[in-house]
């Protein structure tokens, strides 16, 4: 079968493909649209076909996220719908199953951020709505209730995106403003220190941001001139050098080339620069740098076998590349997340058409 794939999302274990006509196909475990008869099991997740299915019955999305084996989408009529593994209720909806529920709280939404336990969307007018387990103040809002339902973060101005970690947001604001709020303990909010932050806080950084990325506890900022801050935790050079093992201040990371699009995996990232190429560097420990070994890399590396590529995508352990004639996947692939591939993919494989 032949897609033309207009965006991808990776998650835990789940990958996502937004399709020209808005259809969704999802391959993997939880959070993919694969129905799952009785509880799924996130942790021990059974090895599943290699074909995707398609999300929802005739479901249409503008946009979607794969998460900690939660997905979000938000459909043509302006709604979002939650799938996946969601056992304890988050967002109030008290089911885990593949089929898309409404989360009826969120009004004229128009992107959304699914996370590990914390779930985020943007509306027309660029506020932000959090919603899930208010750990270390992930949710940037006063709350009585740890597992808390979707409601609005005061204190920001209009946004245009909204990325999640691991209990700790970042926001960016549509003038180019980075604030962030949470858990701080490696640096991740970027404010020069280690102290949580119960509200959004301003990154300082010396440049109009275009886009962010965010992995577990690492950020990528990307400047409207192509280049590109990094700060949080540098474990495993996820950061793009080996100074130190974190930064709490954003940091200019050295590119070999302009990058016009960044990804963000659990510690590794992933850079697609103006010509097309895609460079990795961090964590490699299932492949996820698409190096053809399991060795981190603490400087951006070429990923070999990539050309013309348009959108990228970073997930837990896995990665994804679309170019004109095909969506690539490297990395794990135990439940098919990147379809017919090894169960450890260690380059770009063509897992599936693109028209």
């Amino acid at each position: 079968m032949t897609l033309n794939v207009r965006a991808v999302s990776a998650g835990k274990s789940q990958t996502l493909a937004r399709l020209q006509t808005g259809e969704i196909l999802g391959w993997g475990g939880a959070g993919s649209g694969r129905y799952s008869p009785g509880n799924i099991d996130i942790c021990s997740p059974r090895r599943s076909n290699r074909d995707p299915v398609y999300v929802g019955q005739s479901e249409r999305f503008s946009s979607a996220s794969a998460g900690y084996g939660v997905s979000l989408g938000v459909t043509m009529q302006n709604e979002v719908l939650v799938w996946g593994w969601n056992p304890i209720g988050i967002g109030g909806i008290d089911a885990s199953s593949e089929i898309p529920s409404l989360i009826e709280s969120i009004a004229r939404p128009v992107s959304v951020a699914a996370g590990q336990s914390i779930f985020a969307a943007l509306d027309e007018a660029g506020r932000l709505y959090t919603w899930g387990l208010n750990v270390d103040h992930a949710l940037g809002r006063t709350t009585e209730h740890m597992n808390t339902l979707p409601g609005i973060v005061y204190g920001l101005p209009a946004l245009q995106a909204v990325a999640l970690g691991d209990n700790f947001m970042i926001a960016l604001s549509r003038a180019g403003e980075v604030f962030s709020f949470g858990s701080n303990s490696v640096g991740q909010l970027g404010l020069g220190h280690l102290r949580n932050a119960a509200t959004p806080m301003p990154v300082r950084i010396a440049a109009s941001i275009k886009s962010i990325a965010v992995g577990a506890t690492h950020v990528l900022a990307l400047c409207r001139d192509g280049n590109v801050y990094a700060w949080g935790s540098n474990q495993y050079g996820q950061l793009g050098h080996r100074r130190q093992r974190y930064d709490s201040q954003a940091t200019l990371l050295e590119m070999p080339e302009k990058i016009s699009v960044l990804a963000a995996g659990m510690h590794f990232s992933l850079g697609l620069t103006e010509a097309g190429h895609v460079y990795a560097w961090g964590w490699n420990g299932f492949g996820q740098l698409g190096t053809n070994d399991t060795q981190p890399r603490s400087t951006p590396t070429k990923v070999q076998g990539l050309a013309q590529v348009q959108a990228i995508a970073a997930g837990e352990m896995h990665a994804l590349a679309v170019s004109k004639q095909a969506l690539f996947g490297w990395g794990n692939n135990e439940v098919g997340q990147i379809g017919g591939a090894a169960q450890q993919q260690l380059i770009p494989f063509p897992f599936w058409e693109n028209g």
